[in-house]
């Protein structure tokens, strides 16, 4: 990768992350337009467009990049989002599947297996769904957006403290989090641990007083008053 090109996508990446998807899409057409954009910066420039709402022309872009690096495995997941924000949940379901037991796909395993499992959920199946998210933790164990999801689904079927587990090792990471606390007190309270519940919705009500989060705990407590 040249200097130039290296610059490009660092500031391309920089504004991703900060939001500013029409100015890293800028960036990134210029390289294009001047011959020097790398697969890089094409991956990037997918993303960019996806992010900013184009999740059809952003598939169009990677499908550019598979053409060129069949085996650039970013390419592939980040397609396989682009069909899962456009609907296409069966076939996105597939492509996370199958990066999903990719071992030459590092890191990018637990990730694929979570959105599996998201897709797996909408599609109806949630039960399947739980053992994807189980499979993302065994590939990643730190990826804890897995762990309040799965949570959110054992609740749903009444595994009161298998949920309660989900999101209490969700806070253990992000203790801050007003979602993960609201729902362990309401799970801690259907378990008939009521002290606790009350305890965990007031510190909801604490940290984030303003959030949605704190209105719903304020309307539990006085229910449970």
């Amino acid at each position: 990768m040249s200097p130039a090109t290296s610059d490009a996508c660092d500031r391309a990446a920089y504004y991703i992350l900060n939001g500013q998807y029409d100015r890293a899409l800028t960036q990134l057409d210029g390289a294009r337009a001047s011959g020097s954009s790398s697969a890089a910066n094409e991956l990037l420039r997918g993303l960019a467009t996806m992010l900013d709402g184009d999740a059809r022309k952003a598939i169009e872009i990677f499908d550019g990049v598979i053409a060129k690096e069949p085996a650039l495995v970013e390419a592939q997941f980040n397609r396989a989002v682009a069909l899962l924000k456009l609907g296409e949940t069966t076939k996105a379901a597939t492509e996370f599947a199958r990066i999903a037991n990719d071992e030459k796909a590092g890191l990018l395993r637990g990730n694929a297996a979570y959105h599996h499992a998201m897709a797996r959920e909408r599609l109806g199946h949630s039960a399947e769904a739980e053992k994807w998210l189980e499979s993302a933790l065994a590939l990643d164990p730190k990826f804890h957006a897995a762990r309040l999801l799965l949570g959110s689904l054992q609740e749903r079927r009444g595994a009161v403290e298998a949920a309660a587990g989900s999101y209490r090792d969700y806070l253990k990471a992000y203790p801050e989090s007003a979602l993960a606390l609201l729902r362990f007190g309401i799970c801690a309270h259907r378990a008939g641990r009521t002290d606790v519940a009350a305890t965990y919705l007031r510190r909801v009500i604490e940290k984030a007083p303003r959030s949605p989060e704190a209105t719903e705990a304020r309307k539990f407590l006085v229910m449970w008053e």
